[in-house]
């Protein structure tokens, strides 16, 4: 398949503007954690769990994306649901890591807190616009072969 082709794949497309925007909002998310630290975090294992956790992000929508329905429930997936929950939940396991001192103050727990939200909107955004762009559902699975 060539490139012009592939890049007509609606698989393809959502692929990337998910797994761009994943990494776009996780270098944002630096920025921000970077202006309200003392110290500075470029370079850091923190900017890398950071980075890696919102391309997870962008990377667990961009697969989502073929369920329009929860195949248990059969209740209708809209983007905006799907990327929040797919956010929220990724977000997660980066959120825990803040409770690594044995008595968890205040600060943390907002920092938790901010993380998932953050996460959940992030999410949100990018399936809306992964599947604005490059569709959902079956038509994924479905690719012009001319």
């Amino acid at each position: 398949m060539n490139e012009k082709k592939a890049l007509g794949c609606p698989l393809c497309k959502r692929k990337m503007i998910a797994i761009t925007m994943g990494i776009l909002f996780g270098l944002l998310c630096v920025t921000f954690a970077n202006s309200s630290s003392e110290e500075s975090i470029w370079g850091t294992a923190l900017m890398w769990v950071i980075i890696f956790n919102r391309f997870l992000v962008g990377y667990v929508v961009f697969i989502i994306g073929v369920f329009t329905a929860c195949p248990v429930t059969k209740i209708k997936l809209y983007p905006w649901l799907r990327g929040s929950l797919v956010g929220a939940i990724v977000s997660l396991d980066m959120a825990i890591g803040v409770f690594v001192s044995p008595a968890p103050s205040e600060e943390q727990k907002m920092i938790f807190w901010s993380t998932i939200i953050v996460g959940a909107i992030y999410g949100m955004i990018i399936d809306i616009v992964a599947t604005k762009f490059g569709g959902e559902g079956e038509k994924l699975l479905t690719c012009d072969k001319k």
